[in-house]
């Protein structure tokens, strides 16, 4: 009993210091997981072109892990550009909107049956002492320049991994020259790389297909910087749950200040939430199927976890980073129960090899069905 606690007292003890680590050096940490995410998106795609009728069978690795990286290059060109580029049009169309927005409040109060208070002077003066649009625009401007700050180095860190992957195997050779462990090690290296690269190349391609939709949805209905929201909604769809609520949000409140049409803006909510519910309801489950198995409970714990250390960038990488957690907890006896835990089926290693040693909870958990761990490692 005493040997359990004192067990759990310094497991507790190294969670916190690891998530005070987390947080302190976020500004080094940040790009670094984001170009190892990165990596796995570019890997998946290098080895979805050698299967390609065309230049799959002409093309080596090396020149397909190339192209990944031009490609990746240029799509992080275009978002800076969107980013720096509406910036002059935002200065442009402020005052406009501000006056619009004015505008759309007062018919709101006549509407609700609201006639002396708030008066157009009221609020036309409450929005010049609260409302700072130069203050906004330098927040603005200086937001831009550390997002494609961040962006480069994302960029130079997943070059650098991608030119050294061929090389991870003989590290951990000469880390792990024990057979058994270098086995283990290797299995679960595989098992991280096959779930997290299928879930993050299907969950980018939907996304980027969300994208799309609502920008022409956008355009349609005519809101200013469609390209811009319809990346910022591709991105914040990999937030899970809140993510596809806070990037339908945002063009819909720029149409109030844009338009000032109650019946604009309700055309322009009901067409980009129907857009999110198609994509993550009918098209999202057939594609991505069981996906990374973990609990919908954990998936907003992780959430509400990586947010708090990271901001949005932590939400954006929470479940992936949660699912690698799962996979490592798998794959060793005494972390199994957590891994257990944090799984939606309760069998985290359904597609890798079972921990050795496994518990007797874990074998009567698994009945008839279980596989020896030689097999499963020979699979």
């Amino acid at each position: 009993m005493h040997q359990t606690l004192q067990t759990t007292v310094f497991a507790l003890a190294l969670a916190i210091m690891i998530g005070w680590v987390l947080m302190i050096g976020q500004g080094i940490f940040i790009p670094v997981f984001a170009s190892v995410i990165s990596v796995y998106i570019l890997t998946t795609v290098a080895h979805g072109m050698g299967r390609l009728p065309l230049i799959g069978p002409i093309l080596p690795l090396w020149a397909r892990h190339g192209l990944a990286i031009l490609a990746f290059i240029g799509v992080s060109a275009v978002m800076f550009s969107l980013f720096t580029g509406n910036i002059e049009r935002v200065v442009e169309v402020a005052p406009r909107y501000q006056a619009t927005l004015v505008r759309f409040i007062v018919q709101g109060a006549d509407l609700i049956g609201v006639e002396d208070e708030p008066s157009w002077e009221t609020i036309s003066r409450l929005m010049r002492d609260q409302v700072n649009i130069q203050a906004l625009l330098g927040s603005t401007v200086a937001s831009v320049t550390y997002i494609g700050s961040q962006i480069f180095v994302i960029v130079l860190y997943a070059s650098f991994l991608i030119a050294e992957r061929a090389q991870l195997a003989n590290k951990i050779n000469i880390i792990l020259p024990d057979a058994e462990r270098n086995a283990r090690f290797m299995a679960t290296v595989t098992r991280i790389n096959s779930r997290i690269g299928s879930y993050l190349t299907m969950k980018t391609l939907i996304n980027i297909a969300l994208g799309v939709i609502s920008y022409v949805i956008m355009t349609i209905i005519g809101i200013d910087f469609a390209g811009f929201w319809a990346v910022l909604i591709a991105l914040f769809n990999y937030v899970p749950y809140v993510g596809s609520m806070a990037g339908v949000f945002f063009p819909v409140f720029l149409s109030v200040a844009q338009f000032g049409n109650f019946s604009v803006v309700l055309l322009s909510l009901v067409a980009l939430t129907a857009a999110q519910v198609f994509i993550g309801n009918i098209v999202e489950p057939r594609v991505m199927g069981r996906s990374l198995n973990l609990s919908p409970f954990v998936i907003l714990v992780s959430l509400t976890f990586w947010y708090a250390l990271w901001g949005i960038p932590g939400a954006i990488l929470a479940v992936p980073l949660t699912s690698v957690a799962m996979i490592i907890f798998a794959g060793w006896p005494q972390t199994w129960p957590i891994a257990v835990m944090l799984s939606q089926s309760g069998e985290p290693d359904l597609d890798g090899p079972a921990p050795a040693e496994p518990k007797p909870a874990r074998k009567a958990a698994r009945g008839a069905g279980e596989v020896p761990p030689q097999s499963a490692a020979r699979g």
